[in-house]
């Protein structure tokens, strides 16, 4: 079962990584056609891949927390994951407001980076799909 779950883990993180190289094309692409977005490459990339640095950070701490709620009694557990909740919600404002603060990159970018979190979940089928084929 363990090993099941860090296989899905390592898909996660797999879908999470392309969907921020799918926005990073996608963004260039749209920054060649509208030049208005040119000047902006440099923070924009920069603040994509901080944001997914914390998202893949942001998974392995949910995937870790819900190791160690599944070992505890039902109210501990909830009351655990509450908190650990709450510490993932901190650290991305915290993240934004260090970006914020410091201008080294987009705040936008760095959410979107943060929101491949939800795409590499959505992902995470497709990529189970195109791996277990090629086990065959």
């Amino acid at each position: 079962m363990n090993a099941k779950i860090n296989e899905k883990l390592s898909e996660i993180l797999a879908g999470i990584l392309l969907s921020g190289g799918m926005m990073q094309l996608l963004f260039f692409v749209a920054a060649y056609f509208y030049r208005q977005f040119w000047s902006s490459r440099v923070t924009f990339s920069a603040g994509l891949w901080i944001g997914v640095a914390v998202a893949v950070a942001l998974a392995v701490h949910m995937y870790r927390s819900i190791g160690r709620a599944l070992e505890m009694e039902q109210d501990a557990a909830e009351r655990y994951m509450r908190r650990v909740y709450l510490i993932r919600t901190v650290a991305i404002f915290a993240m934004a407001a260090v970006i914020w603060y410091t201008k080294i990159a987009s705040v936008v970018a760095a959410f979107l980076g943060v929101f491949c979190t939800a795409f590499g979940t959505h992902l995470q089928p497709v990529i189970h799909f195109i791996l277990s084929r090629e086990d065959r």
